[in-house]
């Protein structure tokens, strides 16, 4: 009986079945963060974690359509940094009619929303939010 199988095939199983955090969220060093929905990161460096919790609006107008007006997506997350949790609204853009904003400021980060996917009649692929955060 080859024993070295029996030692090698439990080892390959496990990680095979590993979920990384790279799976739901994407970092880079260029203060951005990327966050699937129902998802969690944390801005590194920093107590904070971000939560990712719905997609409140998405009027963008569609892929290869030609609109009027651009359209607009609002999200809703949620900043906790330890002792402080805060909900908050980010946009697209700013926009007067809605009370929406793009950034906002959450212990001493500005943290902007840059992109909601998936885009309306683009391809299907997972809710997520891509944020930009600054120190202030």
């Amino acid at each position: 009986m080859n024993y070295k199988l029996l030692l090698v095939a439990p080892a390959i199983l496990l990680l095979t079945n590993c979920k990384t955090k790279a799976q739901n969220e994407t970092k880079n060093s260029d203060g951005i963060v990327t966050i699937e929905l129902n998802k969690k990161t944390a801005i590194p460096g920093s107590k904070i974690a971000l939560e990712f919790n719905q997609v409140i609006e998405d009027s963008r107008c569609p892929v290869d359509v030609t609109c009027v007006w651009e359209g607009i997506a609002i999200v809703n997350l949620k900043a906790n940094n330890g002792s402080e949790t805060k909900n908050i609204q980010l946009a697209t853009k700013d926009f007067e009619p809605k009370n929406t904003k793009k950034s906002t400021d959450f212990d001493g980060y500005k943290i902007s929303l840059i992109d909601v996917k998936p885009y309306p009649g683009g391809k299907q692929e997972a809710k997520s939010i891509t944020l930009k955060y600054e120190k202030e």
